[in-house]
């Protein structure tokens, strides 16, 4: 099973690489996408230096519009969101959302 995780962001530096870092050590996630949604600070340079796919937007759309652009991105069947600015995102917690992701296969 292959499975995306797509993360919108709007000004997340603080807490971008932190969720990152915890999704890539899941191996069964094959693929991130990080979508900066307009973002002004150093999000996007945090996310490129992680060697995630990213997509920067020049203007704010919307959470939606971020979810929209990464979906169209990714080519995996499977995909999972997170958000950027998850505080204290563990493994297991990513663990459970891909179990309930298997289950439903």
């Amino acid at each position: 099973m292959k499975i995306s995780v797509i993360i919108p962001a709007y000004n997340e530096e603080i807490t971008i690489a932190d969720v990152i870092k915890t999704v890539k050590n899941v191996p069964e996630i094959n693929d991130i996408i990080v979508v900066s949604d307009g973002s002004t600070d150093d999000t996007v340079a945090i996310a490129r230096g992680l060697n995630v796919d990213v997509y920067q937007m020049k203007e704010n759309i919307g959470k939606g519009g971020a979810i929209k652009r990464g979906f169209e991105k990714t080519v995996s069947k499977e995909v999972l969101f997170l958000d950027a600015d998850l505080i204290g995102l563990k493994q297991k917690h990513v663990y459970n959302l891909i179990y309930t992701i298997k289950e439903n296969t």
